[in-house]
């Protein structure tokens, strides 16, 4: 973090330490150095007389930061206590997450339910006298928090610029885009679809520059082959979405994260009114979806949801609990059963079984592996219990799918 933007969140700091009698800590996220946590005050540094340990608290900060990051530039989760915080991220001048400031922790409604939960029973009387907001206070907090790390970032001055940096450019484009349509020979889609194919391929490659740059031009010929009908111009900017998000999945990235963003967009372009809004829109979103394709690593990891399921299908063989689960992403069980389910639609107990029924597939394939060894390599106790839920899952015993495939109709 540059020191310009430390001293400033070191200011905020004390100010929000004081005002709420909670913790606030620095989170650096340097450009060639690992991350770590910037000095704060011990009096209300809770989290350094903890029982986990500090590079464990590290990874949970950092993960509040990188979703406060992704999703409007602030987050509230749980850390492996069940104690809550609120990161609120930083940017550089590129963007990019340079770090953050972290609120907490705090208890967030009933400080019984937090204790009932405690994993170490030593720490209760601890937790028990930390602060108590309601949920609508958190929301508040978190609000203000995020407009504070906004203004240390200088994120709409960032933005401005950007702006003004792409409507400069449109429309030294859209001069050209009214020679080619006054040519009555040349009024036509083509030019329009022979840039989305460019597009496309640019997104494929992961050419961010060159996309960028095809986008100003694209967004000039759409505007112009439209005629500046707003209307019109949002129509062909969600066959745009389309086209992108195809692409950013061919590309590499996870289909349900794609899907997710395609959907928020949708919603987006209905609250614009004018070109302007929509050509700084439509550039973030090449952007992210160039971010999700080619920088998936580095958002991954930041995905709690992403490192647990990615962690189920490397060790699903294995005895696998909640409480197993919830240390690999330095989460409470509650918290992380809550955002598994709002993020796949399953319990994490149902999405463990479902990768086990899968791998048995394709053993099953396999005509020489008994059933025994399958059920012990895909994580069931035992070969009944596999026969069981095999046929729960899949309507059919793992011998009538395997006489199935190897063409074999006789009765089992």
């Amino acid at each position: 973090m540059m020191q310009r933007l430390q001293e400033k969140c070191e200011k905020y700091q004390k100010h929000f330490s004081e005002l709420l009698e909670i913790g606030c800590k620095i989170v650096d996220v340097p450009d060639n150095a690992q991350p770590c946590l910037l000095h704060e005050d011990e009096l209300k540094n809770f989290c350094g007389h903890c029982s986990f340990e500090r590079n464990d608290q590290l990874k949970t900060h950092l993960y509040g930061c990188h979703e406060a990051h992704r999703w409007n530039g602030k987050y509230i989760y749980y850390c492996p206590m069940g104690l809550t915080f609120i990161a609120a991220s930083i940017s550089g001048s590129s963007g990019a997450l340079t770090g953050g400031l972290v609120l907490g922790p705090f208890v967030m409604g009933d400080v019984g339910d937090v204790l009932v939960d405690l994993p170490n029973p030593d720490m209760a009387w601890a937790v028990s006298q930390l602060s108590e907001f309601s949920t609508r206070k958190v929301q508040h907090i978190s609000e203000i928090l995020s407009v504070v790390t906004a203004h240390i970032s200088g994120v709409e001055h960032q933005k401005l610029q950007n702006l003004l940096y792409d409507q400069e450019k449109i429309l030294k484009e859209i001069y050209v885009a009214k020679d080619y349509y006054d040519d009555v020979d040349a009024q036509s889609a083509d030019m329009l679809l022979q840039f989305e194919k460019d597009l496309r391929i640019a997104v494929l490659r992961g050419e961010k520059t060159s996309a960028l740059s095809m986008l100003n031009e694209m967004l000039a010929h759409i505007y112009v082959y439209s005629n500046f009908d707003i209307s019109a111009i949002k129509a062909r900017l969600l066959e745009l979405l389309v086209i992108l998000s195809r692409a950013t999945i061919e590309a590499g990235a996870d289909p349900s994260e794609t899907f997710r963003l395609s959907e928020n967009f949708i919603l987006q372009i209905e609250s614009y009114v004018d070109v302007d809004q929509l050509a700084f829109w439509i550039s973030d979103i090449v952007r992210r979806f160039i971010v999700q394709a080619f920088d998936l690593a580095q958002v991954k990891h930041s995905d709690v949801v992403f490192k647990i399921t990615n962690y189920i299908k490397k060790n699903c063989a294995e005895k696998l609990t909640l409480d197993s689960l919830a240390k690999e992403v330095y989460l409470s069980k509650s918290y992380l059963s809550s955002i598994f389910k709002q993020e796949t639609g399953m319990s994490l107990t149902a999405y463990i079984t479902k990768v086990r029924v899968e791998k048995s597939k394709k053993l099953l394939l396999e005509d020489c592996i008994s059933l025994a060894i399958i059920s012990s390599q895909c994580g069931f106790k035992d070969q009944s219990y596999f026969t069981k839920v095999f046929k729960k899952e899949t309507g059919v015993s793992p011998k009538r799918f395997r006489n199935n495939y190897f063409g074999d109709n006789s009765v089992e």
